[in-house]
């Protein structure tokens, strides 16, 4: 009886041994998936075409056609330089229905002799 009570607790050490060597904590790019925020708003850079009194155009170059893409500016908007036609500019927007809302705009002056 001895032993078998002895024979019982070494196996299920045994397992319980194998059992916690056997999983493994998960990779780092699975955990950080797991943990990571919500997606940042999109954005795109372009020149800017033309500017109005709370909205501006942004002529975008994504294949060999330019498009032109309006943006609104309301209060939270974040403008860094002074908006003007010709001038280079990365816009982060947020989509509200078929309105593009800017929330971060870095312009960097136009190329001038």
């Amino acid at each position: 009886m001895r032993f078998r009570t002895i024979l019982s607790l070494a196996v299920l050490s045994l397992t319980c041994f194998a059992v916690t060597n056997r999983s493994a904590p998960l990779p780092v790019e699975q955990a950080t998936i797991l943990f990571l925020p919500a997606m940042d708003n999109p954005s795109v850079s372009g020149q800017i075409a033309s500017v109005g009194d709370a909205s501006f155009t942004l002529e975008v170059k994504k294949s060999k056609e330019p498009q032109t893409v309006q943006f609104e500016v309301d209060e939270n908007t974040k403008v860094e330089g002074k908006l003007a036609v010709g001038a280079q500019a990365v816009v982060e927007y947020r989509s509200e229905g078929d309105k593009n809302i800017a929330t971060h705009v870095v312009v960097h002056a136009p190329a001038g002799p």
